[in-house]
């Protein structure tokens, strides 16, 4: 059964929570997260092993970034297939997860391998805060659990306006100054320094630097503006 956070998460939207820089943070994470895996109705094995592996990455981030200010963020990937994406993020940007020979999470050399075990997918990447008043960079360390199937949420279908105005935000909120510029019939167009980013019911659409095509699903708004940052702080 769906509750009070679903309706915002299955649309695209994000649930976003501090976390304390002491040794409770474990246990809000965990918390937090089991709110809202339980309000999204998922089964009890799946919430136990979110909880699990987010208590790891709460763990990791005291560890070694103590006084940052930490945040967990979750929300949903629809493509390839559905999926409940869980972050930890934390301001010490120059100490970024890699991944090692045997394809564990690694942090100073201290494999997260519960986290790999748990999760389908691991990874990490230059971010910047969602809750500070200030945009502040950082870093995420991210998992994803599946989602049961069939997923409720691939039947919504997004407005592309809507979609607009919460990329809009959310690249402000975040301390990109993006401007919409155009409202073409079908397609709205949104620049940010270099970057171009169309937006039709098909998705938000955009280039690398070196010209690849990018394309997400307008319910994947959460990815692609992760995308977006990253490609902005790491461009030459």
């Amino acid at each position: 059964m769906l509750n009070s956070l679903s309706p915002d998460l299955i649309t695209g939207g994000h649930c976003s929570f501090p976390l304390p820089s002491d040794a409770s943070c474990a246990s809000v994470a965990r918390s937090s997260l089991t709110i809202v895996m339980n309000d999204l109705g998922l089964p009890s094995d799946l919430i136990d092993d979110g909880a699990l592996a987010v208590s790891e990455l709460a763990t990791n981030q005291l560890l070694h970034a103590p006084s940052s200010s930490a945040e967990l963020w979750t929300w949903i990937r629809t493509r390839p297939s559905p999926h409940l994406v869980v972050t930890v993020f934390d301001t010490a940007r120059d100490v970024i997860p890699v991944r090692s020979d045997d394809y564990l999470l690694d942090e100073h050399g201290k494999g997260l391998a519960i986290v790999a075990a748990l999760a389908a997918s691991v990874g990490a990447h230059p971010s910047r805060a969602r809750l500070q008043a200030n945009p502040v960079e950082g870093k995420a360390v991210w998992f994803t659990l599946p989602l049961p199937q069939p997923w409720i949420g691939t039947s919504v279908k997004p407005n592309p306006l809507r979609a607009r105005q919460q990329l809009l935000h959310a690249l402000r909120s975040r301390g990109l100054p993006a401007k919409r510029v155009s409202d073409a019939p079908g397609t709205t167009t949104i620049h940010l320094d270099r970057l171009r980013i169309d937006i039709t019911c098909d998705g938000f659409a955009w280039c690398t630097e070196d010209g690849l095509p990018l394309r997400y699903p307008l319910l994947d708004l959460q990815d692609a503006v992760e995308a977006i940052i990253l490609q902005i702080d790491t461009s030459s």
